[in-house]
């Protein structure tokens, strides 16, 4: 049976795992939370999720309007 309820993604959470300094990093906006890492991967984590919703914007979409897939694809996209 196909899925006709397929759920939206509605916000974006982004993880790093190669802090070692003991620093918890925590930056959280309407859309996105971006959480530890390194002060450098955290950065990138942060520019990369940035870049997604000023494209989104720019496009007019929010993260709701796309499917799973279509967000992959929408990523795959702009980078």
């Amino acid at each position: 049976m196909p899925k006709t309820n397929q759920k939206k993604i509605i916000r974006l959470l982004g993880v790093g795992f190669d802090a070692e300094d003991g620093h918890v990093r925590v930056t959280k906006a309407e859309n996105y939370d971006v959480l530890m890492g390194s002060d450098e991967s955290h950065d990138y984590i942060h520019k990369l999720i940035q870049k997604i919703e000023d494209e989104l914007k720019a496009r007019d979409l929010k993260l709701d309007d796309l499917t799973p897939e279509e967000f992959g694809a929408f990523v795959k996209s702009i980078q």
